[in-house]
């Protein structure tokens, strides 16, 4: 996996930390969860020690800090917006320290030791962010990885869309195989929670301090054309494959912190398939008449492209179920009983169709594209991802 230039960050941990770590609890910052008997909903005295407490949040970023005496575990989720100025940084080498020291000033427990905390909080899940700087408007990058990104063994694309334009992309899918990626900026997720009734009556400026805790000019100058990149792993193996060398046990704050792994670009090769993607660009690169030129070649090919239109049409342009379709129906086996293969030719030729078809679909909705250099905007994208590394 490629090193990093600068020091992993984290969005978000959810992690569980041995209660002997914490000194000084003060239960009364906690609610108490008991068992009750099903039928008469009294307490049920016999099993006090499978109690949890949990700490009701007086501030931002301490999304959660339930105590669980039979387990001598605290279950903690800290979001970035514990650092409140700093939240910018998110959660890493250089701000844990500050992450530690904003639970202490909450005054629900004092934390022994900082090196205890780091080495023995093991991580359940973890948002790995990095914000990456684009030179043009973020949403011309949204369109460009909507239209030309291909999908890999993994992949699975999709958008999020305001009346007019994109407002962001995952790729992937939150499952134990899959773990996703969203691509997104913040000041459109600023400017969504400050329309929301938890902010009502507040302007713009004071919801975003009120929420991230940074002043309003200097989150709009440093989230402006930026692409916020946030790779969710929720899975313990791939928790160890992205930021350890091991093969067995848990991962741990300390693993993620002082990993070098770009795990981010790591899961985006996983899920684009690159080859593909350049056929994508390379047949929108053509102009109008040598797209049809190319469509009507000679007589099989003006042919195939018709089975394929409708396919595409049927399938929303979505070229891995198009190629699974055309291959099921189209691809038998041959006289020696082995699987016909696409060969690159026909598959490059299907992945540029499909991603006409979405070009044609965005214009007819729209009128017209945002960004007039899809392929630019693309290399723009992943250039930036891939100058994170040290070797480019």
């Amino acid at each position: 996996m490629l090193q990093l230039k600068k020091e992993n960050q984290f969005d978000t941990l959810h992690i569980k930390t041995p209660l002997s770590v914490f000194d000084k609890i003060d239960f009364n910052k906690f609610d108490r969860k008991v068992r009750l008997n099903s039928s008469t909903l009294e307490m049920d005295e016999e099993d006090l020690s499978n109690d949890i407490h949990w700490f009701k949040e007086n501030g931002k970023g301490l999304n959660a800090f339930t105590i669980i005496p039979h387990q001598e575990m605290v279950d903690i989720q800290i979001s970035g917006k514990i650092l409140r100025e700093d939240y910018y940084k998110g959660i890493g080498k250089d701000t844990i320290k500050r992450v530690i020291a904003e639970i202490e000033n909450r005054g629900v427990a004092e934390i022994t030791d900082a090196s205890e905390f780091i080495i023995k909080s093991s991580v359940r899940r973890a948002d790995n962010t990095f914000n990456v700087a684009v030179p043009n408007p973020v949403e011309e990058y949204y369109e460009a990885i909507n239209l030309v990104a291909s999908k890999a063994k993994l992949g699975k694309v999709s958008s999020y869309e305001n009346d007019v334009n994109y407002t962001g992309i995952v790729l992937g899918k939150e499952t134990k195989k899959i773990q996703k990626l969203t691509i997104y900026n913040k000041l459109d997720e600023a400017i969504a929670i400050s329309k929301t009734p938890k902010f009502r009556g507040l302007n713009y400026g004071q919801s975003v301090e009120e929420e991230y805790g940074m002043k309003v000019e200097d989150f709009d100058a440093y989230f402006k054309n930026k692409l916020r990149v946030e790779l969710r792993v929720n899975d313990y193996q791939k928790l160890r494959k992205f930021y350890t060398k091991r093969t067995s046990g848990l991962v741990f704050v300390e693993d993620l912190i002082f990993s070098k792994n770009n795990a981010i670009l790591y899961q985006y090769n996983q899920m684009v398939n690159e080859m593909a993607t350049k056929s994508a660009i390379d047949f929108l690169n053509l102009t109008l008449e040598e797209r049809e030129n190319s469509k009507r070649r000679d007589w099989r090919t003006f042919t195939a492209y018709f089975f394929c239109k409708q396919i595409i049409k049927e399938l929303d342009g979505d070229e891995k179920k198009v190629l699974e379709k055309i291959e099921k129906l189209f691809y038998d086996f041959d006289e020696d009983g082995k699987k016909k293969k696409f060969t690159g030719t026909v598959k490059n030729q299907i992945v540029g169709y499909c991603a006409e078809y979405k070009e044609e679909k965005l214009k007819a909705n729209r009128g017209e594209l945002v960004t007039k250099n899809i392929s630019k905007r693309y290399n723009e994208f992943h250039k930036s991802l891939e100058k994170l590394t040290d070797k480019v």
